[in-house]
């Protein structure tokens, strides 16, 4: 894929590698949800998963994935919310990172 990415013109480019990120991005989230892969506790596994859809949403958003974008900077700020006052509850924030997984998912999907 990097060979092919050299060849593409600028914003191309830059929206392969987004792409290829967010592989990458997807198998972290997946890790960070898995109290035994990521060895962390619940609030640092969500601060990160946090720190993964701020980074997303602002690139796809960028990259005229608005829909992507928009679902990513959801599930941040249900994640902020939860870490700041327990609301909107757990079930809340989960939903909120599977509807982007999904989505991301479906992004690829359709990029293939």
């Amino acid at each position: 894929m990097i060979e092919a990415q050299a060849k593409l013109p600028g914003l191309e480019r830059i929206r392969a590698r987004f792409l290829d990120m967010l592989v990458e991005r997807l198998g972290d989230i997946d890790r960070l949800c898995d109290p035994e892969l990521s060895g962390l506790g619940p609030r640092e596994a969500l601060e990160q998963v946090q720190a993964i859809l701020h980074k997303i949403a602002g690139t796809a958003g960028t990259l005229g994935m608005t829909q992507l974008g928009d679902t990513a900077r959801n599930g941040e700020n249900t994640i902020i919310s939860y870490l700041g006052t327990g609301k909107p509850g757990n079930e809340a924030v989960y939903r909120s990172v599977a509807e982007f997984i999904i989505l991301a998912e479906e992004t690829l999907d359709a990029e293939d």
